[in-house]
């Protein structure tokens, strides 16, 4: 099949102009602005309120990075930490993350 172009009629298409174009964008986008904020909640979540609803990996994930913050107060001198689940071997590791090596 030969790849031409073929311009398209014209006919029956509205004329755009870029105030239109603009406006036309304008309006779209306010429902969904709307709708997000009809969506959140009006008072944040308490921890106690997110953990009787959450699920256990949830769970996992609140206090394994819990541990984490809590590491890094105690070694303030320390780069940082990170967290490492395995829910086949069943285990939550916090280690301390080594800087990058730079090979010279």
């Amino acid at each position: 099949m030969p790849n031409k172009l073929v311009q398209a009629a014209a006919e029956g298409l509205p004329k755009l102009t870029r105030r239109l174009f603009i406006g036309g964008v304008a309006v779209a986008s306010l429902p969904a602005a709307s709708l997000a904020r009809a969506a959140m909640p009006k008072q944040p979540m308490s921890i106690d309120e997110f953990l009787a609803k959450a699920l256990p990996a949830e769970k996992v994930r609140y206090h394994s990075n819990a541990l984490a913050d809590a590491m890094a107060e105690m070694h303030p001198d320390e780069f940082g930490w990170r967290v490492q689940t395995d829910h086949e071997e069943k285990f939550v590791m916090v280690v301390r993350r080594l800087p990058k090596r730079r090979d010279v």
